[in-house]
């Protein structure tokens, strides 16, 4: 938690400097792609995980020395949601941050749909990865993909905001 905080207050400096793992848990294949491309265009060292095993993914993000993990996972429910990692007695600043930020970012580019919930869960992803990890439930893969653009975008705005240092320097 302690070293969870100090990166988070250090930043950074830009996602240029971040090595960033993208996941998925099946269907989500293109969309996966399309925010692993785009990340690269800013910059970013990006993992693709495409692993329907979450204890296999956490432990390719923690070799890899991620800085973060966002995963993508597809639901029945239309419903978007951020999750992630906490407990009774613990929760993941930076995953809350990023959630958060993600959500809203999401919300901005799709007015048309309820904004992301934003959830706190103790999931094997998000419990096994060594850094702040946020999973994406982004409705049925076809749903997904009429809003991918959207959500490519807003997941990139968001990492970019969250790899910045403070404003005020910490």
């Amino acid at each position: 938690a302690v070293r969870e905080s100090e990166r988070l207050r250090a930043g950074f400096d830009s996602m240029a400097h971040c090595r960033i793992v993208v996941g998925q848990f099946g269907g989500l294949t293109p969309l996966v792609r399309a925010v692993a491309h785009a990340l690269r265009d800013h910059g970013a060292s990006v993992m693709s995980l495409d692993e329907p095993d979450a204890l296999a993914q956490a432990k390719a993000a923690n070799l890899f020395g991620a800085d973060v993990y966002v995963g993508f996972e597809s639901s029945p429910n239309p419903v978007l949601s951020a999750t992630f990692f906490q407990v009774p007695t613990f929760e993941s600043v930076g995953g809350r941050v990023l959630a958060d930020s993600i959500a809203a970012a999401i919300a901005e580019r799709l007015t048309a749909s309820e904004p992301p919930e934003v959830v706190g869960m103790r999931l094997p992803i998000l419990r096994e990865t060594r850094m702040p990890a946020v999973l994406l439930t982004v409705g049925a893969p076809r749903v997904s993909a009429t809003a991918a653009p959207a959500v490519v975008d807003a997941v990139v705005n968001a990492l970019e905001a969250w790899a910045r240092p403070p404003a005020d320097g910490g």
